[in-house]
């Protein structure tokens, strides 16, 4: 399907074009000091009946014309590419790779090196990255859906000897796990799987947990911000784990990462996407929002995976089934606290039968944060993920406003009866408090092409990183490309070749408020 600018929806004021289209899976973007952009390939992820049609993980960089200048990466890559950065403190572009590393080329003509390796392995690894005050700062996931290396769950839990736990050996065994960024008191909460194994939050597949062990922090960590001074690096170009900090925690799978325009009094403060829990598992946590989080200071938590948004995932609101008191009828029946089978506590109160009992997800951590939680700016609608984001300065009609990357549902259904995606979305910080959000660009009808009639098609597919040209005025939009999911075929995604696009919407006009 060829783009069509037409068919994308943005406010007046503002023109789209196509940038670059014929691409395939471009993941995200980042602009350079001679505005070059610099466009991660993702690679195939999900799979394709026409896989071998689709270019390998690797980086295109596109002068201001759209003339490709290089191509980096091809064959070094060996997983894919979800983000990228660059700093303007030091002219570097970095390039974290989904598979554990992250790689820095210092301008065009310069050359990768490795600069971070051996973080952990699970469902969500390195995320959006940034830099500020001779500071680099990347974003690490929380390995596991919602704090368990579940062989029900996920692929990787047997893996041996995971590169991370080899280094920071904890006594549990080498296998993936997640990493925590404070000391956990555990509850106790285990779950048993289908093949007979006990596995406890936070530990290897087949390690039970005890209440009132405790799980000891780790740097790097699952689920934070983590930060190195550019000037750490060892000798072999390597920052070593132990010269990175905690800048902040609590989040599962973070893409947009960025600090507010220069000069403004959001300078300082780091805005942060994070997509919330699939309701899969044995600790199924429903109804989990995608969230934008503003971090203003070191050792701010965001609390998961106790805490999902606004509250603890103990609230009824992330619950899908209500306890009534039997004890052979448990909502979560493969979860234990130690030894003994998790049985919800019944409230005294009694109500109508049809909300009687309680509602809710059990906690891992015994011991809150004492220095408390933030929480979100902005709850959206469960599986739709913000993806990449980016603060315009001026010049874009829209001074200091967020803008992000809406990409959609995927594996995690069921749609919503308007569809939330795809779209990029913007975020007014009003003075003195709150929030206001609307749809910057989106297409005719809510979702995306498959989802709109005929004469509507060629809009947004799957933006998942919009970025700003140095001039302000232009916003790049880096579309996916189609990815059709029907868990009805094999395999269960179709990853359409060459319908990556890279838009570009343009300020024309007077300011929109």
């Amino acid at each position: 399907m060829n783009p069509d600018p037409t068919k994308v929806v943005v406010p007046p004021g503002y023109k789209v074009e196509v940038f670059k289209a014929g691409l395939d899976t471009p993941s995200s973007a980042t602009v350079d000091k001679d505005g070059n952009l610099w466009v991660a390939i993702s690679g195939v992820l999900l799979g394709s009946p026409e896989a071998d049609q689709i270019d390998p993980a690797h980086v295109k960089i596109f002068d201001r014309t759209g003339k490709l200048v290089r191509e980096v990466g091809k064959g070094t890559f060996k997983t894919v590419m979800n983000e990228i950065g660059y700093c303007a403190e030091n002219g570097k572009t970095y390039i974290p790779e989904y598979g554990e590393k992250i790689w820095e080329m210092n301008g065009v003509n310069g050359e990768l090196k490795l600069i971070i390796k051996d973080l952990p392995i699970g469902d969500h690894r390195n995320g959006g990255i940034t830099c500020k005050d001779g500071f680099i700062y990347f974003a690490l996931g929380f390995p596991s859906n919602s704090g368990f290396a579940d062989p029900d769950n996920h692929g990787w839990t047997d893996i041996p000897n995971d590169p991370f736990w080899v280094k920071h050996q904890d006594g549990q065994g080498t296998t993936p796990h997640d990493p925590v960024c404070r000391d956990i008191v555990h509850t106790g909460l285990n779950v048993r799987s289908s093949d007979g194994r006990t596995t406890g939050a936070l530990l290897p597949v087949g390690v039970p947990a005890k209440p009132g062990m405790v799980i000891k922090a780790q740097v790097p960590c699952g689920g934070s911000i983590m930060r190195v001074k550019m000037t750490d690096a060892g000798p072999d170009g390597i920052y070593p784990h132990e010269k990175m900090e905690v800048f902040a925690m609590g989040f599962r799978n973070q893409s947009g990462v960025a600090f507010g325009p220069p000069g403004t009094k959001w300078a300082n403060a780091l805005a942060v996407t994070d997509n919330g829990a699939n309701d899969l598992g044995h600790r199924r946590i429903a109804n989990s929002p995608e969230k934008v989080f503003i971090v203003t200071e070191k050792g701010q938590d965001a609390g998961f995976p106790d805490k999902e948004g606004m509250g603890f995932v103990t609230n009824k609101r992330f619950a899908w089934q209500a306890y009534r008191g039997n004890p052979v009828d448990r909502p979560l029946p493969q979860l234990y606290i130690g030894d003994k089978p998790f049985v919800p506590k019944m409230p005294p109160y009694r109500f109508q039968f049809h909300v009687d009992g309680s509602r809710g997800v059990p906690l891992i951590a015994a011991n809150p944060n004492p220095n408390g939680y933030i929480n979100p700016v902005l709850e959206w609608d469960t599986n739709n993920p913000i993806d990449g984001i980016a603060w315009s300065g001026s010049g874009f009609g829209a001074d200091n406003n967020l803008f992000g990357a809406v990409y959609g549902i995927l594996d995690t259904g069921p749609e919503s009866l308007v569809p939330t995606w795809p779209i990029v979305l913007r975020l007014e910080f009003l003075d003195p408090a709150g929030v206001k959000w609307s749809q910057f660009a989106h297409n005719i009808e809510p979702g995306p092409n498959a989802y709109q009639k005929p004469e509507n098609r060629g809009g947004l597919e799957r933006p998942n990183k919009v970025v700003f040209g140095n001039e302000g005025r232009t916003m790049y939009v880096v579309d996916y490309g189609e990815v059709y999911t029907d868990f009805q075929m094999t395999p269960q995604f179709y990853t359409v070749p060459k319908s990556g696009v890279i838009w570009a919407i343009s300020y024309e006009g007077p300011a929109t408020r």
